[in-house]
Formats: C-alpha cells, sequence, structure tokens
C-alpha cells in the first residue's frame, strides 16, 4: 500500500489559457451577409410602391426584365405579369422606384412603347434594340396603385390628355388616322380613329394638344383639306400641295368664322365640311325653289354676286315638281337675304346672237345674285333661270306695248330692235282672248318710249332671207326668230306722219315682214 509522500506534496499541473480564434472560413459569408444587407438595405431605400396596370394584351412585356420610364428615366420594374379571370386581359405588376412613388396617382397612363411603323408617326423605334417597355405620363389626382392602361400612344407623351372632339359627316372623308389638324397652317393636332356612332354615323375623332384648346369653340368649323389643289385661268396653271404627308394622309383644317361660341368641351360633336368654302358660308340656310335644277351641284355649285363667291349650295332636292335648293352664305351678305332678291342659274349660252356664260365651263355653273332694293329679311325664295333674270330687269322699269298677230313663234325674250340696236324684249306671250290670236308684251326701257307713236310700225325680223334675181328664199324657223338672228323690229316715220305718242298698253300689229318703205324712213327728230 502506498502511502503519500508528505516530503514532497503534488500541486498539479499549470496548463495555460487558450486564445479564441476565427477560422478564416467564416470570413467570406460573413463579407457576403455584410453586401447582401447593404444591397437590401439600398434596394429598399430605393423602393416605392407596388401599382398594377391592367392592359388588352401585353406583347413582349417580362418580369424583372422589361423596365418602366417616365420622360426617359428608369422609374420601375415590371415584376410578374398574369391573365385576368376571363382571359380578356392582362395584369402587369410594377415595382416604382422611390423617386418615380408620384406616379401612383389617379390619372396617370401607362402605355407599352413598341415599335409602330406608319406613314403619320413611327415609334418605339429603340425598342427593337432595348426591347419593348412601359411609359408613363404622370396625373394629378389622389394616390391610386390600380390603373387600366392604353392600347394607343397618346399624341403628346408629356402632357396632360388632349382635347378630343368628334367630327361628324353624312360620309366620311379620305382622310387617314395620323392625319394633321391645323389651326391656320400650325399643326395643332392629329386625326386619332374613325368610326360609326351608335346610330351608323360616321366621325372622326380628333385630338387637339392642350396648349391650343382654347381655339377649339362649340362654334368652329371643320372642314378637309384637298392634298392638291389647281387654280386655272387665263394664262394661269397652278397647283398646290400643301404637304408630302397631307398628300398621303389627308388633312383636317379649323377656323373661327363671325360670332365665336364658348370652348369646346371634351367629346363635343362638331360638323366637318368638304372644303373651306363651305366652312366659311356660316350663315342661316336659304332655300331656292328652281323649275329645273340641271348642272347644280351640292357642295360645289356657288353662289356670286358681282362675279365674287359669296355663297355655296348646301342640298339639291327635289321637291313637288320642283328643284329645292338650300344654300348658305358667307358673313357680310345679308343683304341677299332680303325680300326681292333674285336668284338666277348662269349656264353657257351659245347662240348666233349672243354669247353668254363662257366662264361656266370652266368654273361650273353658279346662281348669280341681285339682292333686293328694301323688304323685310327671308329665307325662301322663288329662282329663275338667266332668261327669266333678264326680263326682270325691263318688267321692273319699262313701258309696255302689245303686239297682235294671228300667230307667231317667237317666244319669250326675243329681243326688240330699233335700227339694229336691242332696246327691249319681248317679255310675255299668251293668247288673246276667245282664242283668236296671239298677244306679245314688248317691253322697252322708259328711255326709249318717245321712240313709240300711233304710226309705229313692228314686224318680226327673224329667219334667214335669200334674195337673187327673181326668186327670193324665205325660210322661217322658230329657234331663229326667238333665239337667233334678228329679233322684233319697228320703225318710225318722222314728223307728223309719226302720230301722237302712245301711252303704256297700246296694240300694234305685228307684221310676218317690213314693207319698202318702212326700212328708208329718216330718223325722226325725237327728244
Amino acid at each position: 500500500m502506498n502511502t503519500p509522500n508528505h516530503d514532497h506534496p503534488d500541486h498539479g499541473m499549470v496548463v495555460p489559457r487558450k486564445r479564441f480564434r476565427i477560422s478564416w472560413v467564416w470570413l467570406f459569408p460573413v463579407l457576403a451577409a455584410i453586401a447582401a444587407g447593404t444591397m437590401f438595405y439600398r434596394n429598399w431605400v430605393k423602393e416605392g410602391p407596388m401599382i398594377y396596370v391592367q392592359f388588352a394584351s401585353a406583347p413582349g412585356i417580362k418580369p424583372e426584365k422589361t423596365q418602366l420610364y417616365y420622360r426617359g428615366v428608369e422609374a420601375g420594374t415590371v415584376t410578374g405579369i398574369q391573365l385576368g379571370k376571363n382571359l380578356d386581359t392582362v395584369l402587369v405588376k410594377v415595382r416604382l422606384l422611390r423617386h418615380a412613388e408620384e406616379l401612383a396617382r389617379e390619372g396617370t397612363l401607362f402605355w407599352i412603347d413598341q415599335p409602330v411603323f406608319n406613314l403619320a408617326k413611327p415609334s418605339g423605334i429603340e425598342s427593337l434594340i432595348e426591347g419593348n417597355s412601359l411609359q408613363a405620363r404622370k396625373g394629378s389626382g389622389s394616390p391610386a396603385y390600380f390603373f387600366v392602361g392604353s392600347d394607343e400612344v397618346p399624341l403628346a407623351p408629356l402632357e396632360a390628355d388632349p382635347l378630343l372632339i368628334k367630327l361628324t359627316a353624312p360620309v366620311i372623308p379620305a382622310v387617314e388616322t395620323g392625319a394633321e389638324v391645323t389651326y391656320r397652317g400650325l399643326p395643332v393636332g392629329l386625326v386619332r380613329k374613325k368610326g360609326l356612332d351608335d346610330n351608323g354615323m360616321p366621325y372622326l375623332e380628333v385630338g387637339l394638344s392642350t396648349r391650343y384648346a382654347n381655339l377649339v369653340k362649340n362654334t368652329s368649323r371643320f372642314w378637309v383639306v384637298p392634298p392638291l389643289s389647281a387654280k386655272l385661268g387665263a394664262g394661269i396653271l397652278q397647283l398646290d400641295i400643301s404637304s408630302l404627308k397631307s398628300l398621303i394622309l389627308g388633312g383636317i383644317a379649323f377656323d373661327n368664322f363671325g360670332d365665336t361660341g364658348i370652348m369646346a368641351l371634351n367629346h363635343d360633336r362638331i360638323p366637318l365640311y368638304t372644303d373651306e368654302t363651305m366652312a366659311r358660308c356660316s350663315s342661316d340656310p336659304i332655300t331656292l325653289d328652281f323649275k329645273n335644277g340641271q348642272g347644280l351641284v351640292a357642295g360645289l355649285t356657288q353662289l356670286r354676286y358681282l362675279g365674287l363667291p359669296v355663297g355655296i349650295v348646301e342640298k339639291v332636292d327635289p321637291s313637288q315638281g320642283k328643284v329645292r335648293v338650300t344654300a348658305r352664305l358667307l358673313p357680310g351678305y345679308d343683304m341677299l337675304r332680303r325680300k326681292g332678291s333674285i336668284f338666277s342659274i348662269m349656264r353657257p349660252v351659245i347662240e348666233l346672237q349672243k354669247v353668254s356664260g363662257l366662264e361656266t365651263l370652266v368654273s361650273g355653273i353658279y346662281i348669280d345674285c341681285i339682292p333686293g332694293e328694301k323688304g323685310p329679311m327671308v329665307s325662301r325664295f322663288h329662282g329663275s333661270s338667266q332668261d327669266e333674270a333678264e326680263l326682270i330687269d325691263y318688267q321692273d322699269d319699262s313701258f309696255d306695248v302689245i303686239l297682235a298677230a294671228s300667230a307667231s313663234k317667237i317666244g319669250v325674250g326675243t329681243p326688240v330692235i330699233y335700227r339694229g340696236v336691242p332696246i327691249g324684249k319681248i317679255t310675255r306671250k299668251d293668247l288673246a282672248p276667245g282664242g283668236s290670236g296671239v298677244r306679245l308684251t314688248a317691253s322697252v326701257k322708259h328711255r326709249h318710249a318717245s321712240l313709240l307713236h300711233e304710226n309705229s310700225h313692228f314686224w318680226n325680223a327673224g329667219g334667214v332671207r335669200i334674195s337673187g334675181g327673181l326668186i327670193q328664199l324665205n325660210v322661217q324657223s322658230s329657234v331663229l326668230e326667238s333665239k337667233g338672228l334678228g329679233g322684233v323690229e319697228f320703225s318710225t316715220p318722222a314728223g307728223d306722219a309719226a302720230g301722237a305718242e302712245v301711252k303704256e298698253g297700246h296694240v300694234y300689229d305685228l307684221y310676218d315682214s317690213p314693207k319698202k318703205e318702212w326700212l328708208q324712213w329718216p330718223i325722226p327728230p325725237f327728244k
């Protein structure tokens, strides 16, 4: 048995304390955690709210790749995309950046920027390289997180919503989407689309920039700009092309004529006219009744006063055996609405004795206007032919005598001639009482009435006579008599042989041909 040795006590072993040491193996995970934390913090600081945008389709949109841009600066990222419940819409989930969180407001417009190639305005060309993206235009409403995106690129991406106006017309004009809308030559908008309303009437929807919206009134006049216009005259041939774009797409212009109304509101409906002349004729309509409307064309036939265009025919309709014409006048010509105004159709006339209206071969048939002397303003008139209009002047200021004959092919409008000078016209033709003959009313200007005396003689100067030797050929023709060479001629002897002056309504016999002495009477010294 061993016993402890008290001479040498056992104090144990002193072991030195080891230091705490971290292995290098943990350094990289720690650094990675720090970096991840830093990135998470930075992303958290940069992140804005989540928004949802609904589209009809979302071509080229990819989660975590497609970016949202505002004014060309990155404003967010698409984080998800899914179909709607009925598979008819697409819901795009977008995480905004903190600096773009103001886009999450009512009224913000979102659209997909993708390549668009058309003649009006190519866009989205950069997306061929970078891929499709989302674009935004900031609204100013309350905070919102759900939006309905637009399927169309807005006219002015950096401006507020444009003023949208619907232009209506019976027939849709040849104007394509993207065509310019101009005000006195300045482009202020574009044609957005064309279609049919609920009543089946065609319309053009135009969008006008907000900076020019105050120019559009509810009374503004819109018209179609012709791509090509021509001016033809004596020694003049001028072709005008407004622009290559309008030549291909067409164009719309507008202006304010006369009294201007109030500012137009969004989606107001305003008539669209076929040309500027139609648009400028802004008066209340007048109605003209004609016996014959041959050559009258709505939108083309002009009303002229002293040779200048003052109005346009708006509509031509047959009504109760007549032709009813609806027309409008330019501002400043209300005197043509006075009762007693004369409206006559001017057509080309080529006769053996008279050639007139040749300008209508170039400019087209027009309606000549003569204002009434006095009277109230009216809206309905009885139109006349060119010949009838010429007779009105004789009927209002003339000295009338009656020519009696057993029969005559002379017609109304035949000139009354004295020594080769026309001084009047036949203004009326009817049967004598009981049908025993024909009565012609010869209207002579008052200043020539002193040429008529009791012994004046009238004869038919119409027809063609060929004399030679013992043979005399007398060819009578109703056309020549009424419209051709000659007319109704008269002569009066000189001195006491003339007889007394006659009163209006005096009756003369109408002879088929003159006697030789009638042609040899000297000129009487009439005053």
